[in-house]
């Protein structure tokens, strides 16, 4: 008589059960949405406590005490927060309103000189700019209570955030050294490929605000320098896109920042052409190598489908989060890469 293969029914049974999740989802997806909703503020916490972690070590690296420094850091955090409402939105207001009028120029403009029927997309575009117009006095006027729930909603979890990444924060000393006893005691191979998971996220963390920084200043010091009338919100534009790897930051901003160029002048729009070719190319071959060293070697096609793929499952999100979680799944991947393939290898001389 033949012994059971228990591994294979072992899959069999998995399967079974994730086939049966599967037909069930109508049931239990409602379910998860709703958990999910429930932690929604507690991971995004934890994640930006996690994001800052790092920051809180150079401070305490320097000498200094643990509650200074923490507090050091939710004061900054206060201060950009505030710094953002109080004096970057009316500016970001006036020129985004100032950018609409001048995209709008831009296309008749091209129309005329090419003798171009362009009215359908001059049409378009005053439609569009009309609507957001008309929507956000709709949503002020006569969605005063929706306007006040989602207020209160925003602000109940901004201050949960808030609260919650203080006390992350605080005690992420402690979470981290939990965590290591309990896979150390566990598993010595897990703690192992937790060590290694933890170095690259936050080697990308660090690399990702470093990024971030570095393209708000550059773009808007450089935009500023060749009077551009929109540098701040090109410098901001292209800090948040830089979320964003290869798709973001230089394309879609230098093309926005060259189409109000090609309006105000053309002095302008040839010093705007000459910082659309040259500081796309340093950011990728100077910045962003220097920036990240040699730490998350990611290729750029994998890279792309990574981007590419979170986009089409989970939307803008899943762009943001393509790229840790490939370097995660490529780390867990590195680390087991040699028992994955002498499992393939028994296989083969099984069959």
């Amino acid at each position: 008589m033949k012994r059971i293969n228990y591994k294979l029914l072992n899959a069999l049974i998995a399967l079974t059960i994730i086939y049966v999740l599967f037909l069930l989802r109508g049931l239990w997806g409602g379910v998860f949405v709703k958990i999910l909703a429930i932690l929604k503020p507690f991971i995004i916490a934890f994640v930006i406590a996690y994001a800052f972690y790092p920051f809180l070590r150079w401070l305490q690296n320097k000498k200094w005490p643990k509650g200074l420094a923490v507090a050091f850091i939710v004061l900054l955090t206060v201060a950009f927060l505030g710094f953002i409402i109080y004096s970057l939105i009316p500016v970001f207001s006036e020129q985004l309103v100032s950018l609409f009028s001048s995209i709008i120029t831009f296309v008749t403009d091209v129309g005329t000189k090419f003798d171009i029927d362009i009215s359908p997309i001059r049409t378009t575009l005053y439609d569009v700019f009309n609507k957001i117009s008309s929507n956000i006095g709709k949503y002020i006027s006569d969605g005063a209570v929706n306007m006040l729930n989602a207020s209160i909603n925003f602000v109940s979890n901004f201050i949960i955030v808030f609260v919650c990444f203080i006390y992350f924060l605080s005690d992420m000393d402690k979470i981290r050294n939990d965590v290591k006893i309990y896979f150390r005691k566990k598993n010595k191979k897990t703690f192992k490929l937790i060590q290694n998971v933890d170095y690259e996220t936050t080697q990308y963390f660090k690399g990702l605000c470093l990024t971030l920084v570095i393209q708000f200043f550059e773009y808007t010091l450089v935009f500023f320098l060749i009077g551009h009338p929109n540098f701040l919100l090109l410098g901001i534009l292209s800090s948040i896109s830089s979320l964003i790897p290869y798709f973001g930051g230089g394309l879609v901003v230098n093309l926005i920042a060259l189409m109000i160029a090609a309006v105000v002048s053309p002095k302008l729009l040839i010093l705007t052409l000459i910082v659309a070719i040259i500081f796309p190319n340093i950011d990728g071959y100077i910045v962003s190598p220097k920036v990240y060293g040699k730490t998350n070697n990611i290729s750029p096609l994998l890279t792309i489908f990574a981007v590419f793929a979170g986009g089409v499952l989970g939307g803008f999100v899943g762009i943001l989060i393509a790229l840790p979680l490939t370097i995660i799944i490529k780390t867990i991947f590195n680390y087991y890469k040699g028992d994955i393939y002498k499992k393939i290898d028994d296989i083969k001389e099984k069959i």
